[in-house]
């Protein structure tokens, strides 16, 4: 009975803190929806115009410049194509690394692979829902066509999410430091989405708000994670 209600008052702080943990989490996810959609209603009204100009014109490549060519082969590495595997790739990789023996430790890490692939799926699913469902600005001048949905940008998005989810994961399963995992995930859509703000492809507010999004779905399947990882 002594080493039942140890356990009990062992288990009661572990629990505050996962409820504490997904609450933080829900509230970064619902602030940065809210942003997102605060931003693309800036953007469409384009009160964004200024800043986005002031960077087309510090970033755009000249025509015909090498940039653009090296810009246009990169563009694959932002779509669905390449993060859903990125995401199946991670996933593999947390299954593998230090395997867990059977038990909660196995349950926690089961539930991170299903966050870094739910994810995925849902940056796959959303990337399309977002032109139907947010107002658009009109497109740079890269695209043919001023009426191209562009906002936010998938390339900031998908990526982005996926990568700040598999971060947080392997931070919590003690596989990455969170020094080093969170700068290399923030970075990864400066990277995947740079090369479409060369190409006047995307608005700098495209991007952000591609993070915003991204940050968005990482937090809510991060929630989702520490709500299931201890059961």
């Amino acid at each position: 009975m002594r080493y039942t209600d140890e356990r009990e008052n062992d288990d009661a702080p572990r629990g505050r803190d996962r409820a504490g943990r997904v609450l933080a989490l829900g509230l970064v996810a619902t602030t940065c929806a809210a942003g997102l959609v605060r931003l693309a209603r800036a953007a469409a009204r384009r009160e964004t115009a200024a800043l986005d100009e002031a960077v087309r014109e510090r970033t755009a490549a000249p025509e015909d410049h090498p940039a653009r060519d090296a810009a246009e082969a990169a563009a694959p590495i932002g779509k669905w194509y390449t993060y859903l595997p990125a995401a199946l790739a991670a996933s593999a990789y947390l299954l593998a690394a230090h395997r867990p023996e059977p038990g909660p430790e196995r349950r926690s890490r089961v539930a991170g692979v299903g966050a870094v692939m739910l994810t995925g799926a849902a940056a796959t699913a959303l990337n399309p829902a977002f032109d139907d469902w947010l107002p658009q600005p009109p497109a740079p001048p890269g695209h043919e066509s001023r009426r191209k949905p562009v906002f936010p940008s998938g390339h900031a998005f998908g990526p982005g999410a996926v990568a700040l989810a598999t971060a947080y994961v392997a931070a919590r399963e003690g596989l990455a430091h969170p020094a080093a995992a969170f700068p290399v995930a923030l970075l990864v859509p400066a990277v995947t989405a740079g090369g479409r703000v060369l190409q006047e492809k995307h608005w700098a507010s495209d991007v952000l708000g591609g993070y915003l999004g991204g940050i968005a779905l990482a937090a809510a399947s991060a929630a989702a994670y520490e709500a299931i990882r201890n059961g």
